[in-house]
């Protein structure tokens, strides 16, 4: 059996064949809007539809790793003044909150061992995706579906929760969002379950600094921390290294979850799942000029990748037997996906996609798709467990 590495190679060499037809379509397969940097932050900054002075900015924490002493470094701006807290070791330190993230949050060695695994079981599941920043919305949708209880603690017993990408950008609590996931992949465990964390699009832009839909918040955050917000994120902060662990496929039972889709176009790579996380992995942060550059990363973070395909729901839609063939080069029955804004959980494909992004972003509501001993169902904001709707084109229009 060839190794990863060798596999990784030959679809590369694959590419380079590819490469000019892939630049002839680089509209279509790529990523080709322009660099975006971070401006200076303004004098007031943008919370949603809300304009406040920078004294009124509460956010933190952001914890380093102090790589000469092996303490910890821990910064909050609260009321716009930066707050500094030093620890002399990461592993097990209790980080009290100052402002930003309310709960304290237990800090681990994260040591994983690559590549992470990507197939697991569970008698129960829950997903969502694309809560861009709207921490509220999410604790809300989570606590009335017995996810969290009342103190944000795990409370889903050995369940599974898949959040299938795109926590970054947009909304004005980021950081809060990253923090609750964080201690929730440990409770989960504890309890039996698991959180699976999958990246999506939004958090590989902020990765290589594509900051076209950071919140303006976190500009004036970055700025007075003294850096930038990618750096906020980097490979010597602990959700920075947290991030770099976590996958952009994985299978629970015989579902695929990932945050667009999988395309043809990446289907004739042949790469397995955990090939194609290693990949991502390999690349995270890196900037988007050598992405482009090189042809296997310039199509998996291109708009026929994994991260950005919208090709189930948009001209040219996939049609059944091109989805039928992924679906079984993947040894699965359905793909779960986010990315592609609707109302609510729907099914398509007579059920062999799911998708997920409910417009939770907006901060005014969503649902979780709810698996259960195979039963389906979607999860309210009240925690009814509904019937989950075909999806008809001509009733809603597709968003985002």
């Amino acid at each position: 059996m060839p190794s990863t590495t060798l596999r990784l190679a030959v679809a590369s060499l694959y590419f380079v064949a590819f490469a000019v037809c892939a630049e002839i379509r680089t509209s279509g397969t790529q990523v080709v809007t322009p660099p975006v940097t971070a401006s200076p932050a303004p004098a007031k900054s943008t919370v949603g539809d809300i304009h406040l002075d920078d004294a009124a900015i509460d956010d933190g924490p952001y914890a380093s790793y102090d790589t000469d002493k092996g303490g910890l470094t821990v910064m909050w701006i609260c009321k716009g003044k930066t707050v500094q807290r030093s620890f002399p070791k990461p592993a097990g330190t209790i980080v009290k909150p100052e402002c930003g993230f309310e709960k304290p949050i237990t800090i681990r060695d994260e040591s994983p061992v690559f590549p992470v695994p990507v197939k697991f079981t569970a008698r129960k599941l829950a997903a969502l995706s694309d809560v861009h920043g709207q921490f509220d919305t999410m604790v809300k949708l989570l606590h009335a579906n017995g996810i969290i209880d009342r103190e944000l603690k795990w409370s889903f017993g050995d369940g599974h929760l898949v959040m299938i990408g795109d926590m970054f950008d947009r909304g004005p609590r980021v950081t809060e969002v990253l923090w609750l996931l964080y201690q929730l992949d440990a409770e989960a465990r504890a309890a039996g379950g698991a959180l699976h964390v999958v990246l999506g699009n939004h958090e590989t832009m902020v990765l290589y600094d594509d900051l076209r839909y950071v919140n303006t918040k976190y500009a004036a955050v970055a700025k007075k921390l003294g850096g930038t917000y990618p750096a906020l994120f980097g490979e010597q902060t602990v959700l920075g290294r947290w991030l770099r662990t976590k996958p952009m496929l994985i299978q629970v039972n015989d579902m695929l979850f990932v945050h667009g889709g999988l395309s043809p176009d990446y289907a004739a790579l042949k790469l397995t799942m955990q090939e194609t996380n290693e990949a991502f992995r390999a690349t995270l942060g890196q900037p988007r000029t050598a992405i482009r550059a090189t042809p296997l990363p310039a199509l998996l973070y291109g708009t026929n990748g994994p991260i950005w395909y919208r090709g189930y729901f948009r001209e040219p839609q996939l049609d059944s037997a091109a989805l039928d063939k992924l679906l079984a080069q993947y040894g699965v029955k359905q793909i779960v996906v986010g990315h592609t804004t609707f109302s609510g959980v729907f099914s398509h494909y007579d059920g062999r996609v799911i998708s997920v992004d409910t417009a939770i972003q907006k901060g005014m509501g969503g649902e979780l798709f709810i698996w259960n001993m195979g039963r389906l169902a979607r999860g309210s904001m009240k925690g009814d467990h509904l019937p989950i709707p075909v999806y008809v084109k001509s009733a809603e229009a597709v968003t985002n």
